[in-house]
């Protein structure tokens, strides 16, 4: 059995360092201004669809929406993007943590009753 040796620290990190793949910087860029568009049109997307709704509900509806929109992202994230530690660029699993973070702060904000009309 493998034993973990908490004094063999240097060839641990070349080896994490080793299995990184990184991107090249224009790539990784790109990539990063993909994900914020789509991520910008998903919520438009959800802001569009819970216009629709009476206006006591929007909050709620917003809210929902933006869920379920990180919902969709974490998907995307657990079947095409890589691991979500040690980017360098914004992946799928950044949209998704966006949603959430948009829908908890709709939730919040509506709670306060900052968002009644």
């Amino acid at each position: 059995m493998t034993t973990f040796d908490l004094k063999d620290r240097y060839r641990w990190s070349s080896r994490l360092r080793r299995g990184r793949t990184g991107l090249p910087a224009e790539e990784a860029g790109r990539a990063s201004w993909s994900i914020l568009t789509g991520w910008i049109a998903s919520a438009a997307l959800c802001l569009a669809l819970a216009a629709l709704s009476p206006a006591p509900a929007m909050p709620w509806v917003l809210a929902g929406l933006l869920s379920l929109s990180g919902f969709v992202w974490l998907g995307a994230a657990i079947t095409r993007a890589g691991p979500p530690a040690n980017a360098t660029h914004l992946t799928a699993w950044d949209a998704a943590l966006l949603a959430f973070a948009a829908s908890f702060g709709v939730q919040s904000a509506a709670r306060l009753g900052l968002l009644s009309a």
